[in-house]
């Protein structure tokens, strides 16, 4: 076995560690907290979702000019990393918890692997199909309005299709952004690269912003947070959440 090979795997295994951990947690924690009555698959879902990292924090310290390579490498670790656990939590809402067996196990893993695979295939596909468009068909060249548009409109379709086939549309965009940066890229003029850049830029800064608001908004809600009952509310409380049985 090679480094890289052990690498990876050593990833795996750390990565399943947590995630039982996360989901183990969580089914301490909803007791305690006397949330309702939660189901194996619920525990499960809530265990794929928890294991998502966000590497937004970490992409603020770096510069994408002075460290090019480091700042792909951790933002296409946290895009797939978080597309992979949306993927598994469509896959464990399709789970059969109640007649559990090796039939259902092996459906499970076979969903995980469709869902995952046939989104990457449909990304790249797109990609290419974009990249022809643009280098190909005439109306489509050397004119930096329909060169954006297309690169946007293609962008957005494989999404689109992605959603209407019940797929991952997170996993689809990421690959088709990566097949077009380089063979779509290559196929347009320089303003339109400039004004991609810039357009893209934007719309992802303000997505950004937009998402915190929302977020910080939503938590502003009392009604959310009378949840659990108040004898379980204390300040060593969250501890549990990592699987740990600490009185309170």
């Amino acid at each position: 076995m090679t480094c890289s090979n052990l690498v990876f795997v050593k990833l795996v295994l750390l990565r399943l560690f947590f995630g039982l951990m996360n989901t183990s947690g969580a089914m301490g924690l909803f007791k305690k907290l006397d949330v309702g009555p939660l189901e194996l698959g619920d525990y499960l879902a809530i265990g794929a979702i928890f294991s998502a990292t966000d590497s937004v924090c970490t992409l603020q310290v770096l510069n994408q000019d002075e460290t090019p390579l480091l700042y792909s490498l951790v933002f296409g670790e946290g895009v797939v990393n978080d597309a992979t656990s949306v993927v598994l939590f469509n896959a464990i809402e399709n789970l059969d918890i109640d007649n559990f067996d090796a039939i259902v196990l092996l459906n499970f893993v076979g969903k995980f692997l469709y869902l995952f695979f046939t989104s990457t295939i449909l990304g790249v596909a797109t990609g290419l199909l974009s990249a022809y468009i643009i280098k190909k068909l005439c109306f489509a060249r050397h004119s930096t309005d329909r060169e954006v548009s297309i690169m946007i409109l293609m962008a957005y379709l494989s999404y689109m299709i992605s959603m209407l086939l019940d797929l991952s549309g997170i996993l689809t965009v990421f690959f088709c952004g990566i097949v077009m940066s380089h063979y779509t890229w290559h196929n347009v003029t320089e303003s339109s690269r400039v004004t991609t850049k810039h357009t893209f830029a934007t719309l992802s800064f303000i997505a950004e912003i937009f998402l915190f608001l929302y977020v910080g908004m939503d938590a502003l809600d009392i009604e959310k947070w009378k949840l659990a009952s108040s004898r379980y509310l204390s300040p060593v409380g969250m501890i549990d959440f990592e699987g740990l049985d600490i009185p309170t």
